[in-house]
């Protein structure tokens, strides 16, 4: 990196920021984010002088259909379960996370104050190490900043990092999602799950789908963000776009809402997208494979969890022992000491594909390869050690508190009167089904 490269980002960028190392600090992670781009093209379509994108009205019609809405006061857990878990169904919540302590404590002034020396993950370089910069840079960049697809804050250690787990008491896990069984994996083991992040105006994230099979909620606390989904059985080349691009274009968010949505509607009349938005309080439910980008039209902080539960289960199981193989056996070893019916669900579902296991294969038999595209950029955790740290204890108070610890430890947990039978059409399933009172297994 040389000075004249330093200096001609400068004068392209045409900003100030307050501090006097923010513009070094940017350029650092900029550089070391998107090799493929000079520093003088980072705002070469000039969308900062160019709202009209942010502020483009979402017209629906036969092809272009409104995510549902509807508000937490007026949805139960159980209507919740059976009417969008259970069927597959993105939905809108508003007001589901209005009244968290985060509603107030995580505006860009607050947060700065807060964690104003902090370091946050906002990118990776082209070799997958983290690239990171202090709260009071980002903060100062997110205020000034005019690049056409900006830096995005994407903290995934949120938990880990003694500074950062302040965050934890801003917010609760929504009533609406109960199950965490991923929670039955090892600490060490377990993939990245959960993402506390902060999108300056014209950031997003490309269509994509989600590791694993898992469905995932998003809440917003600060700023607005417009979605596009489109259902599992869309094409990726489709959803993505790439039949549409021209050369010379790039397929950044801002881009993509632009005009490769546009282009792709027209060409693809048949094709269904779900649109909305997303406003502070409100809450995002996004189903196992379905294809979803994001388009920050203002500043916005959110937080945003995948999770394994009742509803995906089996799809989630599915797909982790062929993806994450060592994941899937540290996995199932812990289901068989904590959750003995959701070990025997898991067996059985391996023994009805005629799946074996890798401490079950003898020596040169190969497992399945796997078939599905998702967004995930974390590592396969395939390296961790069979003798990886048993469940954590904030482990197995989410196990107990969801019911599916089962044995001679009772504890009451929440009631799913009609859920399971809903969420489990299969008779062979239905002997699985994990409530408050299981009686004890043989």
């Amino acid at each position: 990196m040389t000075a004249g490269t330093f200096e001609e980002w400068k004068a392209v960028h045409g900003c100030e920021f307050r501090h006097r190392r923010t513009a070094a600090e940017i350029h650092r992670c900029r550089r070391g984010q998107r090799t493929d781009i000079k520093p003088s093209e980072w705002n070469k379509f000039g969308y900062a002088d160019r709202d009209e994108v942010l502020h483009r009205e979402i017209k629906y019609d036969a092809q272009t259909l409104p995510i549902p809405r509807v508000k937490r006061g007026e949805l139960s857990v159980e209507e919740f379960l059976k009417e969008f878990a259970a069927k597959s169904t993105p939905v809108i919540i508003e007001d589901a996370c209005s009244s968290w302590p985060a509603s107030s404590r995580w505006s860009l002034d607050a947060l700065e104050e807060r964690f104003r020396h902090v370091d946050f993950k906002v990118g990776k370089t082209d070799k997958g190490k983290n690239i990171q910069l202090k709260m009071k840079y980002f903060a100062d960049y997110c205020r000034h900043q005019r690049d056409d697809s900006p830096l995005y804050l994407f903290e995934t250690k949120v938990d880990e990092t003694s500074a950062m787990r302040h965050l934890l008491s801003d917010f609760e896990m929504p009533d609406l999602f109960p199950d965490d069984w991923f929670a039955l994996m090892n600490p060490d083991a377990r993939p990245p799950h959960r993402w506390w992040c902060i999108g300056p105006k014209r950031s997003g994230t490309t269509v994509h789908t989600d590791p694993l099979g898992t469905a995932a909620w998003n809440a917003v606390t600060h700023g607005v963000k417009r979605w596009v989904l489109f259902e599992p059985s869309t094409p990726k080349r489709i959803a993505k776009g790439k039949d549409v691009l021209q050369k010379g274009e790039d397929t950044e968010a801002i881009m993509y809402f632009d005009f490769i949505l546009p282009r792709l509607k027209e060409a693809y009349p048949d094709v269904k997208t779900y649109e909305g938005l997303q406003r502070p309080g409100d809450l995002i439910f996004v189903p196992g494979d379905w294809w979803h980008g994001v388009l920050n039209l203002q500043d916005c902080v959110a937080v945003t969890q995948n999770y394994c539960g009742r509803d995906n289960f089996e799809t989630v199981w599915c797909r982790t022992r062929k993806d994450r193989e060592k994941v899937a056996y540290l996995w199932l070893r812990n289901m068989r000491k904590f959750a003995p019916r959701l070990y025997n669900w898991a067996i059985d579902l391996n023994t009805r594909d005629g799946y074996r296991m890798r401490h079950e294969r003898s020596s040169g038999e190969k497992k399945a390869d796997s078939d599905r595209d998702s967004s995930s950029d974390s590592s396969s955790s395939d390296s961790t050690s069979d003798e990886a740290e048993d469940l954590s204890a904030e482990g197995l108070e989410t196990v107990l508190g969801a019911g599916i610890l089962l044995g001679d430890r009772k504890r009451q947990a929440v009631s799913w009167p009609g859920i399971a039978a809903s969420l489990e059409p299969a008779q062979s399933r239905r002997r699985y089904e994990l409530t408050a009172h299981d009686e004890q297994m043989a």
